[in-house]
């Protein structure tokens, strides 16, 4: 049987000065391989400059369906009423409220590809090429929304997506985050699909995003030693404690412990698990 290989993803780098820190001290002392950088947080530039200090830290772009402040600069049917970053007009706070938008068929998708495109092209401005891209809150496979996605990665020659998806019932599904599992499956195996036709890669399995923000070094070795495909991403959101995330945005991160995770990606315990297991840390460059 082949080595397993994994790409350990950071997302949020750029969200808050707390987070930054924390994801390049896992990329220096740490498994930490890749971090997905957000071009409409309060800590932008930071997270830009941090990444052109560190560049064997592979980073990529984290799209903000939700979450962020709205690069558009206006009022729309993807902005919220809550100017919780820096008092400035802001996109949907989270994915729930994103869903009773979406089903109600209130999106307007030419703002909403306006936005993610303005945040594309930041990037570029900064970087030469995307290796990788994801969507806060994995809202970039939901149709209509993925169309979009999709559209842009062809035309800005995206390298990697990942797509949210598991390979098979394991142990890892007894969560709470069940009941999303199954929509991630079926809405994750057409974006695959797409994909394949398209020339773009992907992660075979995501793991993770069912203990966001609680992965601490029980989780992350349970995660490694049920490791199926042969390439894995493993969702990672280090950090150091940001009272203000936690006071400003209590629907988000009201029950995330990020030095939990700063501390599971550092720990003696998980790198030599995966040095005498042989699991190679990879990036999406090298899928």
């Amino acid at each position: 049987m082949r080595n397993k290989k994994v790409i350990i993803t950071a997302d949020d780098l750029g969200i808050n000065s707390h987070i930054n820190q924390g994801i390049i001290e896992c990329f220096q002392q740490g498994i930490l391989t890749s971090a997905a950088l957000l071009m409409n947080a309060p800590e932008t530039k930071e997270g830009i400059a941090l990444a052109k200090k560190h560049p064997g830290l592979e980073v990529g772009i984290h799209l903000s369906i939700v979450e962020g402040i709205a690069l558009r600069e206006s009022e729309s049917t993807i902005t919220d009423t809550v100017k919780y970053f820096d008092n400035k007009i802001c996109l949907i706070k989270n994915w729930k409220d994103f869903l009773k938008k979406y089903m109600l068929q209130q999106i307007n998708f030419s703002e909403l590809e306006e936005e993610l495109e303005l945040q594309i092209r930041l990037f570029l401005s900064h970087f030469t090429h995307i290796p990788f891209l994801n969507g806060t809150q994995h809202m970039h496979i939901m149709p209509g929304v993925w169309k979009i996605v999709l559209k842009l990665a062809k035309k800005y020659s995206v390298k990697s997506i990942r797509i949210p998806g598991f390979s098979r019932p394991s142990v890892l599904w007894i969560n709470q985050r069940l009941p999303f599992i199954i929509p991630f499956q079926v809405l994750g195996e057409l974006a695959r699909k797409d994909c394949r036709s398209n020339g773009i890669k992907y992660p075979l399995v995501v793991e993770g995003m069912q203990y966001s923000g609680k992965i601490d070094t029980k989780r992350l070795l349970l995660i490694l030693q049920n490791l199926q495909a042969e390439t894995t991403e493993i969702v990672m959101h280090p950090g150091y404690e940001s009272t203000e995330l936690r006071e400003n945005m209590p629907w988000a991160y009201r029950y995330f412990n990020w030095d939990w995770e700063r501390t599971a990606l550092q720990s003696d315990i998980v790198k030599a698990y995966i040095k005498e297991h042989s699991v190679k840390c990879i990036t999406f460059s090298t899928l």
